[in-house]
């Protein structure tokens, strides 16, 4: 897949099937809407185009927005690629969010990326003019010859799929549900780093995790099963993954924290970029009356992975 930057100067060979949006998770209903533009886009002798973001355009249009996001930038490219795009037209410039519908279509669709055909998903609005809708951009399209069509929800079990909707699902600790509608298991990343040492104590020790992108949405607290990718190792290991504030050693109102114990694992990794799978929510975190009490707990979560 191509990627370029809207600052970036592109010679269009051919036409292009384009679809717009964020895609945050590209999740099983972006994935849908993805199959009906390569579809389209085949029927029609076209290449396929996503035109996206490179942070939501809420932190564009308010500095203070800090999303709460379920795919980093690069995770998004990642999983855009994979679904077969041909190429990947990402949006920086605040110049761009200033720009009606209209204008849009006819300078940077029809005219840059010499778009045919345009997929608008559902209920979805671009340009500075929101308030304008599909038959808006229909007529539009007639103007610029650009070829509009709609593709509906997409949903399962009656339930519509959307980012907002998985998010809602994550901040409960539905793992199993999320996977599910992202087609995929949702995926932490960062770097591992120095802790207070507690879990070596214990006999479990702990890698800390800090985030590579702190918009990255971190679940509900609590301990989960997870599968774990380390830097410069090919092998996946099972974890035991504890999200929150340690309240059986910390105080009320302490930080939240990200670790996790690898399962026979005893490498020094320190600095390593980490990759951590979530599975299976196991339990609520609890505070423990006793140190050896939290460690006969943690032997038992280890045999629930």
């Amino acid at each position: 897949m191509q990627v370029i930057e809207d600052s970036e100067r592109f010679d269009s060979d051919g036409g292009y099937a384009a679809v717009i949006g964020f895609f945050d998770g590209v999740h099983i209903g972006h994935k849908s809407l993805l199959d009906n533009l390569k579809s389209a886009a085949a029927a029609r002798g076209l290449k396929t185009v996503v035109v996206t973001f490179a942070v939501h355009p809420r932190e564009v249009l308010k500095a203070s927005y800090v999303p709460k996001l379920l795919t980093t930038k690069d995770e998004r490219i990642m999983r855009l690629e994979k679904e077969g795009i041909d190429l990947c037209y990402i949006i920086k410039s605040k110049e761009t969010f200033d720009m009606s519908s209209s204008y849009f279509m006819h300078h940077v669709l029809a005219e840059k990326l010499n778009v045919k055909y345009l997929l608008i998903g559902y209920d979805h609005h671009f340009g500075k003019d929101r308030e304008n809708g599909f038959d808006y951009y229909k007529s539009c399209g007639t103007k610029y010859g650009i070829e509009v069509e709609a593709c509906g929800v997409y949903s399962v079990c009656k339930k519509q799929v959307s980012s907002s909707m998985i998010r809602k699902e994550l901040e409960a600790g539905k793992v199993d549900s999320v996977s599910r509608y992202l087609g995929y298991n949702y995926t932490i990343e960062g770097t591992i780093v120095h802790g207070r040492s507690i879990g070596k104590t214990l006999g479990f020790p702990t890698a800390n995790v800090a985030l590579s992108d702190v918009r990255k949405l971190i679940p509900m607290e609590g301990v989960y099963s997870v599968k774990v990718n380390i830097e410069g190792d090919r092998k996946s290991y099972k974890g035991v993954l504890n999200i929150g504030v340690r309240p059986t050693f910390i105080a009320l109102g302490a930080s939240k924290t990200i670790e996790v114990h690898i399962l026979d694992f005893e490498k020094d990794i320190y600095q390593k970029k980490i990759r951590i799978e979530l599975i299976k929510y196991l339990r609520a975190e609890e505070r423990f009356e006793s140190p050896q009490m939290l460690a006969k707990q943690i032997k038992t979560d280890t045999l629930s992975v």
